[in-house]
């Protein structure tokens, strides 16, 4: 089997900031996707003497966590451009060199990464393969946080000091697309960040300066960073747990920029004077995940087939998009952004809203309908229970859900749950629906069927949500696995989507998420990141007022 070798083609330029003259847009929401100040005349911008941005983040992922979480300050899932992994995600899903500057498939189920001979620690010592090893064993130490790459203590092999060679411990040919994720940082020896955050010593343009639970993370230029150094020498992180008051922290201007923006409020946002609204491509799949069986195996309702496509299609996703999130959002039909699937995307058509269908499919399966408007089989009315993330899912949209399905005689039962509860209803199958807003955090186009709905991942959940080992979905994701050229990855990944959400009902998706981010307008160079985990920080900058 033939190699393919990606080299780095970053730039070492580096130009004096002080006296740096950017082109930027004008002041003004731009209202569009992506860029980081959108069209109308252009003008130079005078970097500002002080360089310091505030962000207003959600509250601390970090605080009363799973210990897989803690595991990853300061990158995961708030990603401050502290550490660094050996490729990296674009906001385009390319693979893109970082620590490693060229990697190849030396056959089987091997790959050797050489490391770029520039890369260094925060504290200037030179990356080594021992690092890479280290890093890679610090993560697997946990499985749950590193299993949908199949990595194990034995997988990471020291060929020479630029250069690794890591074999999953399962056949699994998407490790260069997985490897990008956060989880995998690179570590100078003796960082532990799961205990102490400020022994993190990583390759990124920032580095901690100070971390104080639920309240900041504090990070400060790198002046030993290896690429293009970063134009802010501090970035603040103030954790805001409740949308109002983080939005208006940016109106009352005690912070640059704010994440997550309620998609409410947008429209206000846009119109007042000196804020933008800057948003990302399609990153993340608002969708339901369906509980097919409990834990232990014992079927539920939705077991059955007609009942799934039932509820996809009593979903009204143009009215959802455009009147619950106020056009804030895509009509897809896909449970991952449309774009990783290439030209095969239209493979996957969805159920359309289409109530008849829907109330047809409900008689067939033996629920009928009563004269309370409710559907009942046996003495049981038809009640699905519905679980959310109440930290990234706003009561409007679980009301929502619960309206449509009361149009086809289904109770929806909103169960809002505290996050241990909430993951617990998960881990044991005690539901029917889980409203969630997965991202598409890497380059495999599989990535999300491959981690949550494969029987053979290692989360406690898919064996509860899984169209079961003997499906043609199961048998399409297994080959997704192993496939060596992008667009066959990409067909093969499109083709499981399709049983997965047109055949199964398995995952039921409902919109295509932007990152919304709500900007002063002297912040500009930021590049809006569809994956939040894989935002980068250093091209940031403030612009004299």
């Amino acid at each position: 089997m033939g190699s393919v070798v990606h080299r780095r083609k970053r730039s070492i330029a580096v130009a004096t900031f002080a006296v740096l003259a950017l082109l930027a847009s004008s002041c003004g929401g731009n209202g569009g996707n992506g860029s980081g100040g959108g069209g109308g005349s252009q003008k130079k911008v005078v970097p500002a003497d002080k360089q310091e941005l505030v962000v207003g983040a959600t509250a601390d992922p970090w605080v009363d966590s799973s210990p897989s979480d803690k595991k990853r300050i300061p990158n995961y899932p708030l990603n401050a451009d502290v550490c660094e992994t050996l490729v990296q995600l674009s906001p385009k899903y390319e693979v893109l060199p970082v620590v490693a500057s060229k990697w190849e498939h030396v056959g089987g189920n091997t790959f050797r990464f050489t490391l770029d001979e520039r890369a260094k620690f925060s504290d200037g010592r030179p990356v080594t393969a021992d690092d890479v090893k280290y890093s890679l064993d610090y993560t697997v130490q946990k499985p749950e946080t590193s299993g949908f790459a199949f990595l194990g203590l034995e997988s990471t092999k020291v060929i020479d000091p630029r250069t690794v060679e890591v074999t999953p411990t399962k056949p699994n040919l998407r490790l260069v697309e997985q490897i990008n994720h956060p989880t995998y940082a690179i570590l100078a020896p003796g960082s532990d960040p799961f205990s102490d955050v400020k022994t993190t010593n990583c390759t990124g343009p920032f580095k901690v300066s100070e971390y104080v639970a639920g309240e900041r993370l504090v990070v400060v230029r790198n002046d030993n960073y290896w690429g293009e150094p970063a134009k802010l020498d501090k970035i603040t992180f103030r954790f805001f747990p409740d949308d109002t008051t983080r939005t208006l922290a940016l109106q009352n201007g005690e912070v640059d920029l704010v994440t997550d923006i309620p998609r409410p409020v947008v429209g206000t946002l846009e119109k007042v004077p000196g804020i933008k609204i800057e948003k990302s491509t399609v990153g993340a799949v608002l969708l339901m995940y369906t509980a097919l069986r409990d834990a232990q195996g014992n079927p539920r309702l939705l077991s059955d087939v007609r009942l799934r496509q039932a509820v996809a299609h009593a979903m009204d996703k143009e009215e959802f998009v455009n009147g619950v999130l106020g056009g804030n959002a895509e009509v897809v039909d896909t449970v991952a952004p449309p774009t990783v699937l290439g030209q095969y995307a239209s493979m996957v058509k969805g159920l359309d809203h289409d109530p008849k269908a829907a109330a047809r499919l409900l008689d067939e399966a033996g629920w009928k309908l009563g004269a309370d408007g409710v559907r009942a089989k046996d003495g049981a009315r038809l009640e699905l229970s519905i679980v959310f993330d109440q930290t990234r899912t706003e009561t409007s949209v679980v009301e929502f859900i619960q309206a449509r399905l009361k149009d086809v005689g289904v109770v929806g039962k909103i169960e809002r749950l505290d996050p241990g509860a909430y993951r617990n209803a998960l881990d044991t199958g005690s539901y029917d629906l889980d409203l969630s807003l997965p991202n598409q955090n890497d380059a495999n186009p599989a990535f999300l069927m491959s981690l949550r709905w494969f029987s053979k991942a290692t989360g406690k959940n898919a064996k509860i949500i899984s169209p079961g080992p003997d499906t043609e979905f199961e048998r399409l994701i297994d080959q997704t696995q192993q496939a060596t050229d992008k667009q066959e990855l990409q067909r093969l990944a499109a083709q499981a989507m399709h049983q997965l959400v047109d055949v199964e009902a398995a995952g039921i998706p409902l919109s295509g998420m932007y990152r919304v981010l709500g900007v002063r307008d002297r912040v500009h160079g930021l590049e809006v990141h569809p994956s939040g985990t894989n935002q980068r920080w250093n091209d940031v900058f403030i612009a004299k007022e």
